[in-house]
């Protein structure tokens, strides 16, 4: 008897005496394609970085790319105006936003700026005194410190070249764009237009937000699946919630650490502390490696005018440390990160390879939002497979 296999509804295939249903064939193809894909990316994943930046350098493309992180930036304290008052027009809050923007700035540059130059000339100026007091003490002491002598007798430092780097640092990294008339014009007008151009770029972006929303998941509707776009909404919204959330809470953390830094460093009468509460608050923006590198290069910058200070500092670190990470971390950030610890670890490392330190910040929030994919699709396959707890408890 001959089977016409045409009017059959579905296809089967005999494999090693198992009958295979052929949607099943083409998902095991699908994810053996999948699979090998994610291995080319993981091996080339610096080639691939490498790439990504090369196009985000193009010149034409940088006004607009600044722009948009403007935007992403200002659209915080803008969405917060528009939450809290209800009755605020666009307009207005876009320029509530600038001024607040344009005020931070001002500070940084002309109430900050001075004192922490201030606080960095007399450090270059006391290094040379605090070597030499190092050296007498050790030869003062009845311990065999020959090879540290030696050492620090070796050294020859230009210290005053050293101060005059530190304090042209602005004008030196601008020099190129001085060494003719047409230089001059040519850099300032270049920067001027490419100013004028990313904030242009951010307050249409920020004006009409909804409206560049709603023309995107058109185009993303007419071109491609439903369900495919319907998956790359729900993945964008989850990217920018996670991204906002990260540096909004991360930020007033940082604030609120380097805030309780200098009011007790001011009051224990610890040197530098303008300069180190501002370092701790820039580097407590990158999880548990930043705080440590801000604790070395406090100390030694404390040990070079008061030693016994150190002491007094890394006892008032440990404390402000367990309050922030046993009250401060969990009631403003709580779970905006949602990445155990072991995987930030991973993820900072990582990106500080590919990126550096901006790497090291813009991965966490990233890895995130595929931690939060990835856990919910297992959780999502375990529960359709009705696999028991007690597989992997």
């Amino acid at each position: 008897m001959i089977i016409d296999t045409n009017i059959c509804l579905i296809n089967f295939h005999i494999l090693g005496g198992t009958i295979v249903h052929e949607k099943q064939i083409r998902k095991i193809f699908e994810g053996i394609i999948f699979l090998i894909f994610l291995v080319f990316i993981l091996y080339r994943i610096g080639d691939i970085f490498g790439i990504f930046t090369n196009i985000l350098s193009i010149s034409s493309l940088e006004p607009f790319l600044v722009g948009a992180a403007i935007a992403f930036i200002l659209s915080i304290p803008m969405n917060f105006l528009e939450r809290k008052f209800p009755r605020l027009k666009r307009p207005l809050s876009l320029l509530l936003t600038f001024l607040i923007f344009i005020l931070v700035i001002l500070v940084l540059v002309f109430l900050i700026g001075p004192k922490l130059i201030d606080t960095i000339t007399n450090i270059v100026n006391t290094v040379p005194e605090s070597v030499e007091s190092l050296r007498k003490l050790l030869q003062d002491t009845n311990i065999n410190w020959d090879w540290v002598q030696d050492y620090l007798a070796s050294i020859e430092i230009d210290w005053q070249s050293i101060s005059n780097k530190v304090l042209s640092f602005f004008k030196d990294s601008f020099s190129s764009l001085f060494t003719s008339t047409f230089g001059v014009v040519t850099g300032v007008v270049s920067t001027i237009i490419s100013t004028i151009i990313s904030f242009i770029f951010a307050a249409y972006i920020l004006i009409s937000k909804e409206k560049l929303s709603v023309q995107l998941k058109k185009l993303l509707y007419a071109f491609l699946p439903e369900k495919i776009v319907d998956k790359m909404v729900e993945v964008g919204k989850l990217t920018h919630k996670t991204f906002t959330n990260f540096f909004t809470y991360q930020c007033i953390e940082c604030l609120i650490l380097g805030s309780m830094f200098f009011v007790t460093m001011v009051i224990l009468k610890i040197p530098y502390a303008l300069l180190i509460s501002v370092m701790i608050t820039i580097m407590a923006l990158i999880p548990i490696f930043g705080l440590c590198i801000a604790f070395i290069i406090a100390s030694i910058l404390i040990v070079m005018v008061n030693p016994i200070k150190v002491i007094v500092f890394a006892i008032l670190f440990a404390v402000l440390q367990q309050i922030e990470g046993n009250l401060i971390y969990p009631r403003v950030v709580g779970k905006s990160i949602g990445l155990p610890p072991i995987w930030v670890i991973f993820v900072i490392t990582l990106g500080s390879k590919l990126m550096g330190i901006v790497g090291m910040i813009l991965f966490i929030p990233l890895s995130s939002v595929i931690y939060t994919l990835l856990r919910k699709s297992v959780y999502k396959r375990i529960q359709n497979r009705k696999i028991p707890n007690d597989k992997w408890l």
